[in-house]
């Protein structure tokens, strides 16, 4: 049997300890009964300890003299040690978890607990969630100010749907938790414009690049045990190293940073320690190794210059992919390099897996890959393919050509050349070339057709619904035109006699010529629109009319063993022909409703 003790505590646990060992037993085999208790606090100008009254510290300091480090908390309590007897109806199973600086706590309940809802039953989980804080260290009633809500949430939540069926966390007690300082930064933008892995990124006028956060001092805080944290002062490390080019990067400031935007298209680069935007990059090669793929977009003025020293290595490797404005390539490119740029130069060879896709003008001196351009210029075009507008090739053996105008100086064999309106070939010392004009494979005399056809439609469609409105005007106008000479009758005798006219009939004149002025303008319209229509139908009879307006110019001799085919566009008729001798022109003339080839001398 124990004998309870009153007493005075500052640490309860120490003293449930220390009586433990004074009688030879475990301390869980005491507990105590709260009796009463004070708290004392010391402010920045206080000299001796005052008693809180209450349990509101609100009232009698301020939040930031509570974080301040100048502030101290103490509580006393009386409590009677006890020998340990379990509650009679409330068998409450629960720990006590707070946050690394103790400023929140919470009981975490766990669902083995016996919660009777019997009246009383809210004092009772008081009384063990506060004897448990005791235990812990935490002061009690300044920082637990919401704990009977909590406990009347906890138990409406077992009155509504029963029994636990998982942990339930109840918040006990908050304090001030601390506020961490902010460290200073630099948040590179421009790498997250793209999502490839580009060796550089690109960026357009008014893009956010760069930003610099600037430090932020954190807050002290004051914890559940009545303890000052103290925060660390925020850490300076980048804003000596943040400089930028002023002639192709801005800047804007407010109290949480400095951001810097693009002045200018281009790429960044950071160069001497400076942050700029430059516009044109020079290296050696590129690989996957070295560099990667550099992926920039030919939307952005940046101009990629790769200048290979070793001959023997590809200047841009295999599997490589260039997206840049301009490139300039001294060297070759790999297999299965992908570019796309708006202008091309490339002064060695193309490999025959390459695709390269130029908007403008490329230049190659050796291409055996897969070239799309507006207009390509070639030098020796061996087995390779390009789709183009406009191609101009030195010398051409093997490969093919899909083109509106194409320009040859010299053809070797086997060669396909596909054009929409001319083949010229200045020389043809090879055979097996075949020379065709078949508009039908212009993928740009597709998209011309097709819009042609569509603004017809339109235009036919409402050209129709104007006629019919037009003719509903001009039924409407002779209806009232009697009518009208009426009126002016009545204003010319009135002129005549002196007198003044009615005001009806100088109205109804007035509306009746605005009417006549309307329909003379919805007329000169409406033949606008039929003459705009007119015109239409005949550009479309143009293009369906293409392989007549085309021609195949060569300025030495056939062989008789080169082939000269025109493809009907609209029926897909082929016109053949294996020219021998001096034949300057080849063109598909119309003859009544055949077509015949025309040989020119």
């Amino acid at each position: 049997m124990i004998t309870p003790i009153i007493q005075l505590s500052t640490n309860i646990m120490s003293d449930l300890l220390n009586a433990a060992n004074k009688q030879g037993i475990s301390a869980d085999g005491f507990d105590f009964d709260l009796l009463s208790y004070e708290t004392y606090f010391k402010g920045t100008v206080d000299e001796e300890w005052q008693y809180l009254r209450g349990n509101n510290l609100l009232e009698n300091t301020t939040e930031i003299e509570i974080r301040s480090n100048l502030f101290s908390l103490r509580q006393e309590y009386q409590i009677r040690i006890r020998e340990f007897k379990p509650h009679p109806y409330l068998n409450l199973y629960f720990s006590i978890a707070t946050d690394k600086y103790k400023s929140k706590a919470v009981a975490i309940i766990d669902p083995k607990s016996t919660i009777p809802l019997k009246k009383g039953v809210q004092e009772w989980i008081k009384e063990a969630i506060v004897k448990r804080e005791l235990r812990h260290g935490l002061m009690i009633g300044i920082f637990d100010v919401n704990l009977d809500l909590e406990i009347n949430r906890l138990l409406l939540k077992i009155q509504k749907e029963g029994p636990l069926k998982e942990p339930y966390r109840l918040p006990i007690a908050e304090c001030f938790p601390p506020v961490q300082p902010i460290n200073d930064k630099v948040l590179l933008h421009y790498k997250e414009l793209s999502n490839t892995n580009s060796l550089i990124q690109g960026v357009q006028p008014g893009d956010l690049i760069l930003e610099y956060i600037f430090p932020k001092h954190g807050r002290d805080g004051r914890a559940c045990d009545g303890n000052h944290i103290q925060v660390p002062e925020p850490s300076v490390k980048y804003a000596k190293y943040i400089l930028i080019d002023e002639k192709t990067i801005t800047s804007d400031e407010d109290s949480g940073s400095i951001r810097f935007y693009a002045g200018v298209s281009g790429y960044v680069q950071r160069h001497k320690g400076i942050f700029t935007i430059s516009q044109e990059l020079q290296i050696e090669s590129a690989s996957f190794k070295k560099t990667g793929s550099i992926e920039a977009g030919i939307d952005k003025e940046i101009s990629l210059k790769i200048k290979k020293k070793i001959s023997n290595e590809d200047s841009i490797g295999s599997g490589v992919n260039i997206d840049v404005q301009k490139l300039d390539v001294s060297g070759t490119v790999g297999g299965n390099a992908k570019i796309q740029a708006c202008k091309l130069n490339i002064g060695a060879q193309t490999h025959k897996k390459s695709q390269i896709n130029v908007t403008e003008v490329a230049n190659i001196h050796l291409h055996r890959g897969n070239l799309k351009a507006k207009e390509a210029n070639i030098d020796i075009l061996e087995a390779g393919k390009i789709e183009a507008e406009i191609v101009r090739i030195k010398t051409m053996a093997g490969g093919e050509i899909i083109a509106n105008k194409v320009y040859i100086d010299t053809l070797h064999s086997n060669a396909k050349i596909t054009a929409l309106e001319l083949i010229e070939i200045q020389n043809i010392e090879g055979e097996g070339n075949n020379l065709i004009i078949n508009p039908d494979a212009i993928e740009s005399y597709h998209e011309k057709i097709a819009s042609l056809e569509i603004d017809i439609r339109d235009k036919t469609s409402r050209l129709q619904e104007q006629s019919k409105e037009f003719s509903a005007k001009q039924l409407s106008f002779k209806e009232k035109n009697s009518r009208i000479k009426q009126f002016q009758k009545r204003v010319l005798e009135a002129q005549k006699n002196g007198t003044e006219p009615a005001k009806g009939d100088i109205v109804r004149l007035i509306q009746y010529k605005a009417e006549v002025n309307a329909l003379k303008d919805f007329s000169g319209k409406l033949k606008e629109d039929e003459l705009s229509l007119h015109t239409l139908c005949e550009e479309l009879e143009k293009l369906y009319a293409a392989d007549i307006h085309a021609v195949v110019t060569h300025n030495n001799i056939y062989n008789g063993h080169n082939r000269v085919l025109f493809i009907d566009p609209k029926t897909h008729q082929e016109y053949a022909i294996s020219p021998k001798g001096k034949v300057t022109h080849i063109r598909l003339r119309q003859e009544g409703d055949e077509k015949k080839l025309l040989l020119e001398s």
